[in-house]
């Protein structure tokens, strides 16, 4: 699959041309659709479909899942967890793992147990995203019968930056960025990207 677009992350600064400096508003976040590849540091992120599928079941309502859908690379020198994504309207430890980085999904689809992510291969699923390797990224929600399914999903992408926690530190750790929000006691990830997906139906 071709990528689509490449988004990266830096700080910007304004000059104003007749008023000398001038103090710039944060920039919001870049916008990109389906097949967008997100540079998130630690980890390099292709957002490759979200797909409702329906599966006929022998006995019983058919089984409904809605899946997101993504390749992702682990360019640091460790596996690391695929792990949990952040409870709604709760924000991620800045130590989280790939899935903590999936700030916010909306709109927010109700299940019984919230959705899981995986490494899916060859139909088997692990929960490691190993060095060097990009991996299928499955995010599921097992929903029910009656369930509406939005036409969209966006995701809130976090970004990660290898350093010491504080500045009396010396090991560095990857870590979510903090966002404008953050203060002492409170830590805000920043939203680097924001990417829409159309869902699109699937017959299993």
């Amino acid at each position: 699959m071709p990528i689509a677009a490449l988004i990266s992350v830096s700080g910007l600064g304004a000059t104003a041309g007749l008023g000398g400096l001038a103090e710039a508003k944060e920039p919001p976040p870049p916008t990109a659709a389906q097949g967008a590849v997100v540079d998130q540091g630690r980890y390099r992120t292709q957002f490759i479909k979200a797909i409702e599928t329906t599966t006929e079941q022998s006995f019983g309502p058919p089984k409904r899942s809605v899946d997101l859908v993504l390749k992702v690379r682990n360019t640091g020198e460790e596996t690391s967890p695929v792990g949990l994504l952040p409870e709604p309207g709760k924000p991620p430890s800045p130590l989280t793992s790939f899935a903590g980085s999936l700030l916010k999904i909306s709109p927010e689809i109700k299940t019984e147990y919230g959705p899981k992510a995986f490494v899916l291969s060859y139909g088997i699923e692990s929960g490691q995203l190993h060095p060097g390797i990009t991996a299928t990224v499955v995010v599921r929600y097992e929903i029910e019968p009656d369930t509406v399914v939005p036409a969209s999903l966006t995701v809130e992408v976090g970004k990660f930056v290898f350093e010491a926690l504080g500045s009396g530190e010396r090991t560095r750790y990857w870590q979510l960025v903090p966002g404008p929000g953050s203060a002492a006691g409170k830590f805000v990830p920043e939203v680097a990207a924001r990417v829409s997906l159309p869902v699109r139906k699937e017959d299993a």
